[in-house]
């Protein structure tokens, strides 16, 4: 006995009455009953469920007619599964996919079978990834990308739920083939995730790219979500020096970003929604803005590392190892006139200061386009990390700028933009952000210092400094000292005694605990004073950071690898400034007698 159209037009009706529900019915879900409208659809998939189990026990186990009521079958199983890890229900779920696999496993390569084996392979490949179980996750994935594989070399034609529901004659031809391109493009998007969680960065980052490729092929995405995924790409290349390839991925995310507001807004004429997708293209538009930052900010901070590298022994001209622009790159077919978002910035290193001022006006512009969303009154923690990103900016800048006075007023523009999120920001709140704000603060000061000090060394023995030039110094130890002991009392370091608390401090934190020392230290010795008690002071209390550094690294032999130089500089110190405390002891005892 067969199947007719008629015998499967009620189960199809309620089929898809349960879809209606899901995809329409629950926008308007309350809020106290979130998953009122995906019950309703269970109920209704569950009645679909033993409907399709009685009409397969009156038909020939083996007969094409059975193969297609189990399809069917698989498929409703699957979107109860679905609805179950939706609920949460996750127990539930893990069944209804196993038992959809069950029935359609040994048929994987028919017709009927290829799209809903997928679907089911796809699902138990989230299910397990959002588990945590990501070795099981893969193995799901990698069936699924087997089958189809095996089905593209093949003259098999699959079918979608609909020409199973349908006559041979109602089939849709190619319907079931671009649906199996659109789920194995799914799978490549789940096993990017996989990857990035097993920590597999390079394949990750190689099924997320093709992932982008394939939406664009078969015209299959959103542009915001694909904008978005494809800035975010940008974020893995770049760290790697692979510039070209994530300017790229940046320009045709832009590109996209664009393509929304030109194509897709004006055609909507629903009020709200046309709102929402506004609301929506302003805050990621934002997002792909500071990505934008983060690769010039890259391109700065690299080509200070490169120009100093040691090249003594090298020819200048030669690629810095390790350190050089990879130009490989797998472009995107079919977004035409990326090149104007590409040209804006360079995908090269920075040698001179005038290509170092393009990248960073390029970045403070891109900054400027994000503050104007994430703004202090809204987004307190955004709106202070892109703050401390126009700080980095001037910083780097300054190092390209031969001109002494050119450098501490970028500095000083660093220094402004940080001393204003330190107001803004409560410490309570915001204690992480505001740590990394008083260190940052603490190191410009003291990179200030280093440039007023070396201005004062090309004086001649003749000249002597003006008081506000040796006033401006200890001004600027009186700062970095200041902001690294905020720093160091957020951590509970008690000034008076410098111990760090036993407990709930890891080594990670340690290390600019340690630093925080060594900069202090040094500070201490640097303010200049005529006051010989004012001497003594500042010696001891240098003696007293670089003596805790030295002790901390001896305590900890994993720290103290870290700091081989920074440690035998502190050893050094403390041998001599006994000495040096000794001395003006007895020239404040002299003075008082």
């Amino acid at each position: 006995m067969g199947i007719t159209k008629e015998s499967l037009s009620d189960i199809r009706e309620e089929f898809e009455k349960a879809h209606r529900k899901i995809d329409e019915d629950s926008k308007n879900d309350p809020p106290t009953e979130p998953f009122r409208s995906h019950y309703a659809a269970r109920d209704i998939l569950q009645v679909v469920q033993r409907k399709l189990k009685n009409l397969d026990e009156t038909l020939d186990r083996d007969s094409d007619a059975s193969l297609t009521v189990r399809c069917l079958l698989a498929n409703v199983l699957k979107d109860i599964g679905k609805i179950s890890i939706f609920t949460e229900e996750l127990t539930n779920g893990e069944l209804a996919l196993k038992e959809a696999f069950d029935l359609v496993k040994e048929h994987c390569e028919k017709p009927q079978a290829i799209n809903g084996y997928v679907e089911v392979l796809n699902q138990l490949g989230i299910l397990y990834c959002n588990r945590g179980n990501f070795e099981e996750s893969k193995e799901y994935l990698e069936q699924a990308m087997q089958i189809y594989n095996d089905v593209k070399g093949s003259d098999n034609e699959p079918l979608t739920i609909i020409d199973l529901f349908g006559t041979k004659d109602e089939i849709e031809k190619g319907k079931g083939k671009l649906l199996l391109e659109k789920n194995y493009t799914l799978t490549l998007y789940y096993m990017a995730q996989v990857f990035g969680y097993l920590e597999d960065l390079v394949k990750s980052a190689h099924f997320c790219h093709l992932t982008l490729k394939r939406q664009l092929d078969y015209n299959d995405f959103e542009h915001i979500d694909w904008a978005l995924n494809a800035a975010t790409l940008s974020q893995y290349y770049f760290p790697k020096n692979h510039l070209s390839q994530a300017r790229h991925l940046l320009a045709a995310a832009s590109y996209m970003l664009d393509r929304f507001e030109e194509e897709v807004i004006p055609k909507e004429t629903n009020d709200t929604v046309r709102a929402d997708k506004i609301e929506s293209l302003r805050h990621r538009s934002a997002d792909v803005a500071r990505c934008w930052a983060k690769y010039d900010l890259h391109i700065l901070a690299t080509s200070k590392e490169r120009l100093c590298q040691d090249d003594e022994e090298s020819d200048k001209n030669l690629p810095k190892d390790g350190l050089s622009p990879v130009r490989e790159i797998d472009r995107f077919i079919g977004l035409e006139g990326l090149s104007v978002y590409e040209d804006q910035v360079t995908d090269e290193f920075c040698l001179t200061l005038e290509d170092a001022k393009l990248v960073f006006l390029n970045a403070l512009s891109w900054l400027n386009k994000a503050k104007d969303y994430y703004t202090k009154e809204t987004e307190a923690s955004q709106y202070a990390k892109i703050v401390q990103d126009i700080a980095s900016l001037y910083k780097n800048l300054a190092f390209f700028d031969d001109d002494e006075d050119n450098q501490c007023k970028l500095y000083k523009r660093s220094v402004d933009q940080l001393e204003e999120l330190d107001l803004v920001l409560n410490p309570t709140y915001y204690q992480t952000i505001c740590r990394e704000i008083w260190y940052e603060l603490g190191l410009i000061y003291s990179k200030m210092l280093d440039v007023k000090l070396a201005k004062l060394e090309t004086l001649s023995s003749s000249d002597r400094p003006t008081p506000h030039a040796l006033n401006k110094i200890n001004k600027l130890c009186e700062k970095s000292i200041s902001k690294f002991q905020k720093f160091l009392e957020s951590y509970k370091v008690p000034l008076d005694t410098l111990e760090v608390p036993a407990q709930g401090i890891d080594e990670a934190e340690m290390q600019p605990i340690l630093f925080a020392f060594f900069h202090v230290g040094r500070l201490f010795y640097k303010v200049i004073t005529p006051d010989k008690r004012l001497q003594l002071e500042n010696v001891r209390n240098s003696f007293r950071y670089y003596h805790h550094f030295v002790k901390s690294c001896d305590e900890n032999e994993n720290l103290a690898a870290c700091f081989q130089a920074e440690k035998g500089v502190c050893k050094e110190m403390c041998t001599l400034l006994p000495l040096k405390i000794k001395k003006l002891t007895n020239e404040v005892n002299e003075l008082v007698q």
